[in-house]
């Protein structure tokens, strides 16, 4: 598995958002990655300018393939995982 700096990281979760939702969110922010055995969850946040709704956390289950796609080894956790409970974010 090839190691992605966190910009390359950021832009290819970008690209699988869109791909898997459809919703194209270039101010993306990754709010956390859970790596547990058997599954990998993706929680993020997208601006209101960019999906047109209030802003909130959503998460995305990604398969094997996703998640190797964004280098994170589903099998243990990965490397420079961003730390949960971020500034709030209300409003």
């Amino acid at each position: 598995m090839v190691h992605l700096s966190e910009e390359e990281q950021r832009q290819r979760i970008i690209a699988l958002v869109w791909k898997i939702t459809g919703v194209h969110c270039p101010t993306l922010e990754v709010e956390d990655i859970e790596n547990a055995l058997g599954s990998v969850k993706l929680f993020y946040w997208c601006r209101q300018e960019d999906v047109g709704e209030r802003e909130h956390l959503k998460h995305l289950n990604l398969t094997d393939e996703e998640a190797e796609s964004i280098s994170i080894n589903r099998t243990r956790t990965p490397r420079g995982r961003p730390e949960t409970g971020g500034p709030g974010r209300g409003g």
